[in-house]
């Protein structure tokens, strides 16, 4: 019985099927998720060594608070897109076939 000020939990919504293959969905997810935490990884380090550079010291507190200024963010950004081209260019390239035999 439910209380009558308590709502009931929102179920979990599934996730969208893109291919008919959950494994090919799942395995395309995992591959995005390390893309992202890759990216992040080498931004932080990125900021780490330039802190590192410049005072000889970091803290969390200096990396929480460092701001890009719009050149750094502008040269980020393009790095970013570059990341973005060279590992999951891939997934824009036409498929062709291994052997002749694997034609359709």
């Amino acid at each position: 019985m439910t209380e009558p000020n308590k709502r009931p939990l929102p179920q979990a919504s599934p996730e969208p099927a893109f291919f008919d293959n959950a494994a090919v969905d799942n395995l395309i997810a995992v591959v995005l998720e390390l893309g992202s935490e890759l990216w992040v990884q080498r931004q932080r380090m990125r900021l780490i060594e330039k802190l590192l550079a410049q005072g000889g010291v970091v803290t969390a507190e200096a990396i929480e608070r460092y701001a890009e200024s719009d050149t750094e963010r502008a040269a980020a950004a393009s790095e970013r897109q570059a990341f973005i081209d060279r590992i999951y260019g891939a997934f824009a390239r036409p498929r062709v076939a291994a052997t002749p035999s694997d034609e359709p």
